[in-house]
């Protein structure tokens, strides 16, 4: 099968025998051609797996959210109901919600309160909409399952959103400068890293529960195979 994730990080928990990894960095159509050869290959599903922001305000840093949908500029494409199903019984507590798709980071409470208001979503992405498109393209079952890293109520600062870059990796060089230019980030940036550490911890948790094959019930055994 094929998981889609933004972070090498998050590629590295995700990876598994039977499962090939791509880390896209919140861009997937990067990676789109490297995946349609995945599926014609044989890969029989796409999975969306990490962290994401919180939208719902009852929820946490370290908190499972199982995608009933995903949706982007007002389109949406359920997930698939029996996977969707198994992920959140592996996952009790689960929030069973949709998840929204956005170009680029939600740095401010405010923005995220309008997400929920305007969309209804549990939780604020950057890949699992587009994953979910290429997996209707390629007619094959799709579904998302994220951890909660940073909740509504977390600002992010300017810092945070210049982290991510299009391989998956982190440009620590950019963070850094940007935090010796407003040192006023350091507080907040402080926050953010330990919701970060909750919320990859409780991935790793997480990623134990859901099997090797993500309760896909479509998978062979293949060697794992984690694209950075």
């Amino acid at each position: 099968m094929i998981v889609i994730t933004g972070l090498i990080a998050e590629a590295r928990i995700a990876s598994a025998p039977g499962v090939s990894v791509f880390a896209c960095g919140g861009n997937v159509k990067l990676r789109a051609q490297a995946i349609k050869r995945a599926v014609s290959a044989g890969a029989p599903a796409i999975l969306s797996f990490g962290i994401a922001g919180g939208l719902s305000s009852h929820l946490m840093a370290g908190d499972w959210v199982v995608a009933t949908g995903v949706m982007s500029e007002g389109r949406r494409i359920e997930t698939d109901v029996e996977w969707s199903s198994r992920l959140a019984e592996r996952l009790p507590g689960a929030e069973l919600g949709d998840i929204v798709t956005v170009a680029n980071p939600v740095l401010h409470p405010t923005h995220k309160r309008r997400l929920h208001r305007e969309t209804g979503a549990s939780a604020v992405d950057m890949e699992s909409y587009q994953a979910a498109v290429l997996a209707d393209e390629l007619g094959v079952p799709f579904v998302a399952v994220r951890v909660i890293a940073d909740p509504a109520h977390r600002k992010l600062p300017p810092a945070a959103k210049l982290g991510l870059q299009p391989d998956g990796t982190v440009a620590v060089g950019a963070v850094v400068r940007s935090l010796l230019r407003r040192p006023s980030q350091v507080p907040t940036l402080l926050c953010v890293g330990s919701d970060a550490l909750i919320a990859f911890r409780a991935l790793l948790r997480g990623r134990d529960k859901l099997g090797p094959r993500f309760a896909s019930l479509l998978c062979p055994t293949v060697v794992s195979d984690v694209r950075i």
